[in-house]
């Protein structure tokens, strides 16, 4: 298997930042911010190109920007693009899924060239520190921010939760140390990104669950 290039972004953002002035969006900026958020589609079909090095850079500098409970920022993202790790982790799942059975997508796996990550060319893995109680939420801001950026980029993105009970299977140990992933960090979310194939209908949405108390 080739080694796993890690790229830091120290070199993005600096050491230290100079003071930023905070901006009002104003017309057309601001609808085109709500409709990112309306109109992102979780993509389960991708084109085989390969997502840029400048808009991941972008994406990354959008996620570590998310917000954290008192700015710990407990999270560690790992940017896959080797096609040899990507089929690696693949045949891990596949090998994991035999004779079960799952919802959604992952209950095709049974089909060939199935893929865990839809076949998408880019694969983020996002650990999140275990002694962090508030890890989960704040991995889950982050992602957010991955999601809604590649949007923004003509990206396509999809959440993957079912890779991750696999990923942290004591079996697959070798995989963290592959990415660098350090002790006390476990894998929390996983996101296939790419450029979509399809353009999908969003599912219901049950506004019902929203009650406003005056």
């Amino acid at each position: 298997m080739k080694k796993l290039m890690i790229l830091m972004f120290f070199g993005l953002l600096g050491c230290s930042e100079p003071e930023q002035e905070h901006i009002v969006y104003e017309g057309s900026d601001k609808e085109a911010i709500i409709s990112n958020i309306l109109n992102r589609r979780a993509i389960r079909k991708y084109t085989k190109e390969q997502v840029s090095q400048e808009k991941i850079d972008t994406i990354m500098k959008c996620a570590i920007y998310a917000p954290s409970a008192l700015n710990k920022q407990p999270w560690e993202i790992r940017v896959i693009q080797n096609p040899a790790i990507l089929e690696e982790i693949n045949k891990r799942f596949l090998k994991f899924a035999q004779g079960k059975e799952f919802q959604g997508s992952a209950a095709r796996y049974r089909e060939s060239g199935f893929s865990i990550f839809h076949n998408a060319p880019t694969l983020i893995v996002i650990a999140g520190d275990k002694s962090n109680p508030a890890a989960k939420l704040d991995v889950g801001l982050a992602l957010q921010n991955i999601m809604l950026s590649a949007d923004a980029l003509g990206l396509g993105t999809c959440p993957l939760g079912t890779l991750v009970p696999i990923l942290n299977l004591e079996e697959n140990e070798d995989l963290l140390k592959l990415f660098n992933i350090p002790e006390g960090y476990e894998v929390t979310i996983n996101l296939a990104l790419g450029y979509p194939a399809e353009s999908p209908e969003a599912p219901i949405r049950f506004s019902d669950k929203v009650k406003i108390i005056k």
